[in-house]
Order: C-alpha cells, then sequence, then structure tokens
C-alpha cells in the first residue's frame, strides 16, 4: 500500500462525496422500509403464481440489502479496496429496486467509483488489474517441451506428400 499525499487523498474523498451521500441515502431509505414492515406487520401480501411469489421484499431480504449498504460505507470510510466491488454490488442493488431514478443515478455514480482516482484512494490497484489481451506482451512458451524427431520427419514427409 503506498501513501498518498494530502492532494490525491483529497481528490479521492472529493470523488466519492457523491458515492458516499447516495448509500447514505439508499440505506436510511431501506431502514425505514424495514422498520415499516415491523410495525404495520403483514398488510402487503404476496402474488402467488405456482411455486413462484412476487410482491414486497420481505423484512429478512430488507437486513441483506441493509448490510449491503452498510458495508460499502464501512468500506468507503477506511479505505479498504473491496469498497470498490461491494460499492457496484450496492449501485446494481439500486439501480433495480430504484428504477429508473436509482438508475440514472447509479450509471452517474458507476463512473465515479471506476475513477482511477478513488481506485487509488481506496487502495484497489494491486492485485485487481485486469489483462488486456494484445498487450504486447508474448505469451510463456512451456520450458521443457521436446520435440520428438520421429514425429517432426512424419510431419515433414506429409507436408510433402
Amino acid at each position: 500500500m503506498e501513501e498518498l499525499s494530502k492532494e490525491q487523498l483529497d481528490a479521492g474523498k472529493k470523488v466519492l462525496g457523491g458515492v458516499t451521500i447516495f448509500f447514505w441515502v439508499v440505506a436510511a431509505l431501506i431502514a425505514v422500509g424495514l422498520f415499516s414492515f415491523n410495525n404495520f406487520g403483514n398488510w402487503a401480501k404476496d402474488f402467488s403464481v405456482g411455486p413462484v411469489s412476487f410482491g414486497l421484499p420481505t423484512s429478512n431480504s430488507t437486513w441483506v440489502f441493509l448490510a449491503l449498504y452498510v458495508a460499502a460505507l464501512v468500506g468507503l470510510y477506511i479505505r479498504k479496496g473491496w469498497a470498490v466491488p461491494v460499492g457496484r454490488a450496492g449501485l446494481v442493488v439500486a439501480m433495480v429496486i430504484f428504477f429508473p431514478v436509482g438508475t440514472i443515478f447509479g450509471a452517474i455514480l458507476w463512473k465515479r467509483i471506476n475513477d482511477p482516482v478513488a481506485k487509488a484512494y481506496l487502495n484497489y490497484g494491486a492485485g485487481h488489474e485486469t489483462k488486456v489481451e494484445g498487450d504486447g506482451q508474448q505469451p510463456k512458451q512451456p520450458e521443457n517441451t521436446q520435440i520428438i524427431p520421429e514425429a517432426k520427419d512424419q510431419a515433414d514427409t506429409e507436408d510433402k506428400k
């Protein structure tokens, strides 16, 4: 983990400020929804079609959503690299749950969480880089490969035919 200058830290905080605020708002909305489920009971019944039921999320699944956003916020505050994939998952969940407004905010904030300054701020560089095909490096040949003389002779005779 390399040390960042004060300017780099400030730039990283500035880039991730919108993501942090968005996660706080979504976590608060989910928490209010969770507490309203507990207070009002079973007023929203699921619609069942055979073995599949459709309806509002139950209080059990709402805890999972809330835990996702809390984990993302903790990762952002303590500057851990795992906050990037957890934040991406949080953005995807927000895009689905709060469609279409969540999709708009999610698309805007997706660029911010993938920003190189934000990744440097969260220490998401080492071990998380993806290889780009055709990057100019030759593939390594296995060291113990040998050409069998008989097979080479057979290949040469077949080519001549």
